[in-house]
C-alpha cells in the first residue's frame, strides 16, 4: 500500500514545501524524489530533510500536504484496491 499511497503523500509534501520554502531548497528536491518512486533510500532522505526543518516550517508543510490530499479524493480512491467483494 505504501508503494501507492506513499508516493502520493510525498508528492503532496513536495508541492506543499514549494509553497513554504525558498525555491531550490534541498528539502523540496528530496520530497520530489520520494514522490517519484517507492525507494527506501529516497524515503529516508525525505524524512531526514523534513526532520531538519524548523518545527514551524515542518508543521506548515505537513498541514498543507494533508489539505492537498484531503481535497483530492479521486487520488485516494484511485489507489484503493479492495481485496474482494467483502470489502
Amino acid at each position: 500500500m505504501f508503494d501507492e499511497i506513499g508516493t502520493r503523500f510525498f508528492a503532496a509534501l513536495a508541492k506543499a514545501a514549494e509553497m513554504h520554502l525558498d525555491a531550490g531548497h534541498s528539502c523540496i528536491a528530496a520530497l520530489r524524489r520520494a514522490g517519484e518512486a517507492p525507494d527506501p533510500a529516497a524515503t529516508a532522505a525525505a524524512q531526514a530533510a523534513l526532520g531538519a526543518l524548523e518545527p514551524a516550517s515542518m508543521n506548515a508543510i505537513m498541514g498543507e500536504a494533508h489539505r492537498l490530499m484531503r481535497e483530492d479524493p479521486a487520488g485516494l480512491l484511485g489507489a484503493w484496491k479492495p481485496a474482494g467483494p467483502r470489502h
